[in-house]
């Protein structure tokens, strides 16, 4: 069942690692971070080198593995994030931070379950 859900994944990788690319300014000033906006960026190119990989072996543990490790950097951005923002931009630092959490477990539950296919 989870593992139906790799293809998805990686467009969605794809169409967020374009935007973090094409908009990191933006995204970094919405989090309260305006000086990170080259982290983001790189965020976007290491998000759509994630896509591609689980585009090309859909079937494959591995780029789910390395969306997790991913994740973890992007959790220490988010959690940077929050003790430097304030009001609006706090609570959008929360909501990610608390979103790349729920992928960072979703990224290992279908590396699990494909694993053991």
């Amino acid at each position: 069942m989870l593992a139906r859900l790799a293809k998805p994944i990686g467009w969605f990788s794809l169409a967020l690692g374009a935007a973090e690319l094409l908009k990191g300014r933006e995204i970094a000033r919405a989090h309260g971070v305006p000086e990170g906006k080259n982290v983001v960026r790189g965020f976007g190119a290491r998000e759509i080198a994630a896509g591609v990989g689980v585009l090309a072996a859909p079937r494959s543990p591995l780029p789910f593995l390395a969306r997790a490790a991913g994740d973890v950097l992007d959790l220490g951005a988010a959690g940077y994030a929050t003790t430097k923002a304030t009001g609006d931009k706090g609570r959008v630092a929360k909501a990610s931070l608390a979103t790349v959490a729920g992928f960072l477990v979703l990224d290992l539950l279908i590396a699990r379950a494909l694993a053991k296919r």
